[in-house]
């Protein structure tokens, strides 16, 4: 690895280790800590004794650290809360109040939860703490500012402190300085703001509100703000406004981070602060090094506007100029220091580790001139390949900037998409043609490559811009292959909607709305969740849903929102609120899957006697999987569609099988190994058939996919996938009779031999696009399942009835409360079927068995989702690979 050494500065001066210690560690109880914004002042005597009160609600933490939820708030009780968490030795999980924190929150269950109330401040979740929390955690922060991401980066207190102080001394903090929350607390930046002049002893002014509304400026004139800290987006609409060429005596600096700002806006800003006597001090920073890594000094921004300062105290970077994207000089930014976190959390698992840092690699490029300044000049991850060419999207949008246009640069792939805010001068159409032919310049492809949204550009709650949600705003617009348009409001919301689902179902970031759910790694395990949430935005799907375009999903959704409440409130002024939908309509396999693994828990209970659910649950199986897996284009991409399929079923089933086999003994090694209708009780241990289901399903899915993919039955599969799966359903009736009829065994009903044509069936049921091919479908059925079970006609008629439900019924209509637990169930149903036995043998009463199997499953297919959905990962998606192959 090159280094550039630029600045490699002492370890923070020795002293208390946590940010409170050195809040509170000097004598200044009598200075004021924090104003409301009608003015009322906290001493820090105050704000310590409120402090102090908190603690003692909390849980003492040696009997355990406590994850404490808080929604951070800028008011005098919400900043108690959080520093009193602190103070206490738990860990804060801080976040914004809004609900889409609702996935973080599922992920890390809180033990505690800050209410706002002062009367009630805590709400708790159990006696016993919920989590391994490490003896250094101090901080929970989601890495995107948008407060949704289970991602977070782990803080400890030495984290906290170092980069408190070396913020304080880096813009020369005094106690006589005052700052104010111009920015969430919830977001890093806004949260440093408070930490560093606590460390100060210097004073926040606690405020709601924008740049934009006249109470923030008239706390800062009222109060005697000093300091206002801003992203690069506030520091454009205060220059749109003018409200910083007005006089405001007590402002001496305003802090920018966040974001790139253009030298031009710099220097501007910068001079106009000359004139007004104040001055921009531009930052660097990430959450991931505690907020700031580098500050540039006010004195040097005008001389210097492209530039992002030196590290703070105790902090050094250097540079790796042997990444692929270094060019003249450049190199990505590597940063060392004490406030580097302590790594990453995806899981609840992760907040029990320690330090995993020595350095953090940011992703930025940077260079360092021979004044020893820090100059940013792009992102490892700001380049995107369009038809082949690698294109950088940081210079396409200086070129726009230059150019006077807001705008943001992605791609998809084929064409470059340019969302660009209007002007306030100038017609959209004349907007979006500069861009498109600037563009179209600057990246090399010409503008016939480009599409462009002329529209406000989405922004994260930290300011910085969301560049999914734009990308799908250009999209949303193009759907009709425009390359220049105004994107509706109704798309807008619509698409954005659409991409944050199949993000947080897939767990990916990397949303494309011109690709579908099933090219983007979507399957038979994960589109229950999908389709349910995506049903509530779009309504009832349409046939094949998971393979259209989110775009088109998207339109769908805009136009049910413009449509009117009822056929007859067209034409009239104003729409008609839509009532809340009492029935919701839901794909039948999905109610099928909830409802058949209900009936193989309650009779395995012997709470009723409804047998032939797991049966069912392989044509389900059958059915989903031609749908997704076996739907990709090439038989290369159906078996790596296969093993990601077969990769979520099979190693949940093999960890559980292990553990019982270890804890219990209930198991042996052919369950383990998936073969129990081979091996039998060959292998030592080797006792129990519970797992024939998996085992069935797993063979029946290699062998689909191993016949599918003879040269020959591939081409005809291509051509007509409904007529070889219906011959492949004939041809698996035949051992199913054939074994059936030789031998007398009860378990014969229950090898893959016997169970392979329902996977067939439901193969066949997934292409039935006809009436004759559906009734010719359950013609098959029944032929093989009307005497499937010897004299258990009730089972048989179960089996049957569910076939024809499946193929003849694609969707149902069910009461809207009750869609919830459908989902929640049908999703969870193979970690039900997994436990279930061993849950069962662990309670005497029916009901409580059946219950508690039911609940096990899915809390354990909660905890598991996720994790399994990245080892999934390791093998790329179909679509993915043909990316990456020539």
């Amino acid at each position: 690895m090159t280094q550039t050494p630029v600045q490699d500065l002492t370890a923070p001066t020795p002293g208390q280790d946590s940010l409170l210690d050195r809040a509170f560690g000097s004598p200044r109880a009598a200075r004021t800590a924090l104003l409301t914004a009608a003015g009322k002042a906290i001493s820090y005597g105050e704000l310590r004794a409120a402090v102090d009160r908190l603690v003692l609600h909390l849980p003492d933490a040696a009997t355990g650290k406590r994850l404490v939820h808080l929604p951070l708030r800028a008011e005098v009780h919400s900043v108690a809360a959080y520093l009193a968490t602190l103070e206490a030795g738990h860990v804060a999980l801080v976040t914004s109040d809004e609900p889409r924190t609702a996935a973080m929150l599922e992920r890390y269950r809180p033990d505690v939860t800050a209410t706002g109330d002062p009367e009630h401040p805590f709400e708790f979740a159990s006696g016993a703490p919920l989590h391994v929390l490490h003896p250094d955690l101090a901080l929970l922060l989601s890495t995107s500012g948008s407060t949704g991401s289970p991602k977070l980066v782990r803080l400890s207190h030495r984290n906290l402190a170092a980069n408190a102080s070396a913020i304080a001394k880096a813009l020369r903090l005094t106690e006589t300085d005052r700052a104010i929350t111009s920015l969430p607390l919830h977001y890093c930046f806004g949260l440093s703001v408070l930490h560093s002049h606590l460390v100060a002893g210097a004073s926040v002014v606690l405020h709601e509100g924008s740049v934009l509304d006249g109470s923030l400026w008239d706390a800062i004139d009222g109060l005697g703000v000093t300091n206002l800290a801003a992203v690069p987006h506030m520091v454009e609409l205060m220059e749109s406004t003018g409200v910083l060429e007005a006089s405001h005596p007590s402002l001496r600096l305003i802090a920018q981070a966040g974001g790139r700002m253009h030298p031009d806006r710099v220097r501007r800003t910068a001079d106009l602060g000359r004139a007004q006597g104040w001055g921009l001090s531009v930052m660097y920073g990430q959450t991931e090094a505690t907020a700031r890594i580098c500050v540039l000094d006010p004195a040097l921004a005008a001389v210097n506007p492209d530039a992002v300062g030196k590290p703070v105290s105790g902090t050094s970077l250097h540079l790796d100029t042997t990444v692929p994207e270094a060019v003249d000089g450049a190199g990505e930014v590597v940063v060392r220091g004490p406030g580097v976190m302590m790594g990453y959390a995806e899981h609840p698992d992760d907040l029990a580790l320690g330090p995993m840092l020595t350095e953090l690699r940011t992703g930025d490029l940077g260079r360092v001139g021979p004044d020893g300044l820090l100059r940013i000049v792009g992102r490892r991850s700001g380049f995107v390949k369009v038809m082949g060419v690698r294109i950088d999207v940081g210079a396409v949008e200086h070129a726009l900037d230059a150019a006077g246009h807001t705008a943001c640069v992605g791609g998809d792939g084929t064409r470059l998409l340019v969302a660009v805010e209007p002007r306030t001068s100038g017609a959209p159409d004349a907007t979006a043609a500069e861009a498109r032919r600037i563009a179209g310049q600057a990246s090399g492809l010409g503008a016939a490559a480009v599409a462009v949204a002329v529209t406000e550009l989405q922004r994260l709650a930290n300011g910085k811009l969301d560049r999914p949600g734009c990308a799908a705003l250009v999209l949303a617009g193009a759907a009709g292959h425009a390359t220049e348009t105004t994107a509706p409001a109704g798309a807008k919301s619509a698409a954005a909607e659409v991409a944050k689902v199949v993000s947080e179902v897939l767990g990916t970031d990397s949303v494309d709305l011109g690709r579908s759910f099933v090219q983007h790694g979507g399957d038979s395990l994960s589109h229950v969740q999908a389709s349910l949430r995506l049903e509530g935005i779009v309504g009832p799907l349409p046939r094949g849903w998971h393979h259209r375009t989110l775009s088109e999903l998207a339109d769908l959704a805009a136009h049910r929102r413009n449509a009117p409440a009822d056929p007859g409130a067209a034409g009239l002024a104003g729409t008609r609120a839509r009532p809340p939908r009492i029935w919701r309509t839901v794909e039948t396999s999905v109610v099928m899957r909830a409802l058949a693994v209900v009936a193989i828990c309650g009779s395995h209970a012997d709470l009723f006697d409804v047998m032939g659910g797991a049966h069912l649950l392989l044509a389900i199986a059958g059915y989903n999987t031609v749908r997704f897996g076996l739907s990709a284009p090439g038989v290369a991409d159906r078996w790596r569609a296969t093993a990601r399929i077969l990769i979520g079923v099979a190693v949940p089933t093999m960890l559980i099988a292990l553990f019982a086999m270890l804890t219990t003994g209930r198991y042996g090694w052919s369950n383990i190994l998936l073969s129990h209708w081979l091996l039998g009780d060959t292998t030592e241990g080797s006792t129990r058939n519970e797992y024939w289901f998996i085992d069935a399903l797993v063979a029946s899915l290699l062998v689909l996919t191993a016949v599918i993919s003879v040269p020959a039955l591939a081409r005809a599969w291509k051509a007509d996938p409904w007529r070889v799966a219906a011959w492949f359903t004939a041809a698996a009736l035949v051992p199913r009779f054939v074994v059936l009829a030789l031998t007398e065994d009860s378990m014969a009903q229950s090898i893959m031999p016997t169970t392979l044509w329902l996977v067939g069936v439901g193969a066949a049921a997934a292409h039935a696009d006809t009436r004759r091919r559906r009734w010719l479908t359950l013609a098959l059925g029944v032929i093989g399942g009307a005497t499937f079970f010897a004299d258990q006609p009730l089972r048989n008629a179960v089996v049957v009835a569910g076939l024809a439900a499946l193929i003849l019924v694609p969707r149902m209509r069910v009461p809207a409360f009750l869609l919830p637990l459908l989902g929640l169930l049908a999703a969870a149903s193979l970690y039900i079927y997994l436990v279930q036995f061993l849950v069962l043998s662990a309670f005497e009463n029916d009901v409580v068995e059946t219950v508690a199997a039911l609940g096990v499953g899915c809390l354990l297919w909660r905890l598991a989702d996720r994790p399994m959905r990245r080892l999934q990962d390791l093998v790329p998606a179909p679509n993915r690979w043909n990316e990456r192959t020539p």
